[in-house]
């Protein structure tokens, strides 16, 4: 199966104030702050794909700045990086379950699990919802399937035009709330059609050199 991956611009780096408007921000963040104080060794995130990396990135951008940490990414890479990485008190793999469906890909993480929790260091797992793999060593499921989990809820339409701001303002564009309503009124509310606009937007407006507007969009839907 071809695996379809959001385009995200990491450019930009998100970080929690980016996302406090959104309808779940408290919730998550409270989360996300217990968790760090908490003696839970692991923390998994699951939910929609561009949240859900939304979130996991913010979270990496703020320990980061105070605590030894470490982001890894296991999109198109050997799961070889997940090791030699016991000099990190936060340890976050991005994808993680891209290694599933190889025993020695899921050998490594199973490691690294093991490791990172002897050494009491913090694990931050993120699952790509995109990655239709399963899970095939017993010992690496029944470790997973124990942590504690973070799963981003269902995005309301206020979240959904918030998102297109954060998403526009990655690219260095802004949009006015006329041309948010326009939007949200006549084109398909589903993100990933909304992640597809934007990145259309964004092509448009640097080939015309113009800013954003509802002829613009309209163009486009």
């Amino acid at each position: 199966m071809t695996q379809k991956i959001l385009n995200l611009n990491l450019n930009y780096k998100i970080e929690f104030d980016d996302i406090k408007i959104l309808s779940f921000y408290e919730d998550i963040k409270k989360r996300v702050d217990d968790f760090i104080l908490s003696d839970n060794h692991c923390v998994l995130f699951r939910g929609d794909e561009l949240i859900n990396s939304y979130i996991f990135q913010a979270f990496y951008n703020e320990v980061e700045k105070t605590i030894k940490s470490i982001y890894v990414s296991l999109i198109n890479k050997k799961s070889s990086v997940l090791n030699n990485l016991e000099s990190f008190d936060f340890i976050f793999i991005e994808s993680f379950n891209d290694c599933y469906d190889n025993k020695y890909s899921e050998i490594d993480l199973f490691n690294l699990y093991n490791l990172s929790k002897s050494n009491g260091a913090k694990l931050i797992l993120r699952e790509n919802s995109l990655i239709q793999k399963k899970i095939s060593l017993p010992d690496l499921k029944s470790r997973i399937d124990s942590n504690f989990e973070i799963i981003i809820p269902t995005l309301t339409d206020f979240d959904k035009t918030n998102i297109i701001e954060i998403e526009l303002k990655k690219r260095g564009l802004s949009i006015n709330k006329l041309c948010l309503d326009f939007i949200m009124n006549h084109s398909s509310r589903n993100l990933e059609s909304l992640q597809n606009l934007v990145n259309k937007l964004d092509q448009l407006t640097m080939e015309r050199k113009k800013n954003i507007s509802i002829p613009l969009i309209k163009e486009l839907i």
